[in-house]
């Protein structure tokens, strides 16, 4: 009787094992596979994701949600040149001068954003936003992330 527990023991704890093992080396895989996902797909499919995310989270109406949309898309087209100089090769200063430009317009939409999000909206963004940026800055100083990576992690 003994060894028969044993013997489920046993296999329960190897079968455990393997399925712990499995799941360790899948996450980076997935990782990789929706960060190609996310590159792969066109400035007006990532406009719709970031409205659909901003609906969810901020409970936009349907006006709202297409205001989002195209300004997320105006973003997304004026920031693509810049991201594809940063690229390239580029000196330190252009690189500075290349990432003032991404503030630059991601405060334009921030404002333009504003412009239609009702006072609780703006609450739950903004917080949504320093959430986000305080786990980056967590991910940077653990040296899991580059310093200029922030935009990819807010969805909006």
């Amino acid at each position: 009787m003994k060894k028969v527990i044993l013997s489920i023991a046993l296999v329960i704890g190897l079968t455990n094992l393997s399925i712990a093992q499995d799941a360790a080396t899948a996450t980076p895989v997935k990782k990789q596979e929706r960060k190609q996902e996310r590159k792969d797909k066109t400035p007006e499919e990532k406009a719709k994701q970031g409205a659909n995310w901003a609906e969810k989270k901020l409970g936009l109406t349907a006006t709202q949600k297409s205001d989002w949309e195209t300004a997320t898309l105006k973003r997304i087209m004026v920031n693509q040149p810049i991201h594809e100089k940063l690229k390239g090769s580029t000196t330190p200063e252009e690189r500075k001068e290349l990432h003032t430009q991404i503030k630059t317009n991601r405060d334009a939409f921030d404002t333009s954003i504003n412009g239609f999000l009702t006072p609780e909206q703006k609450t739950k963004y903004e917080a949504i936003k320093a959430q986000k940026q305080s786990e980056h800055k967590a991910k940077v100083k653990a040296g899991k992330a580059k310093e200029g990576d922030l935009e990819s992690d807010i969805e909006g």
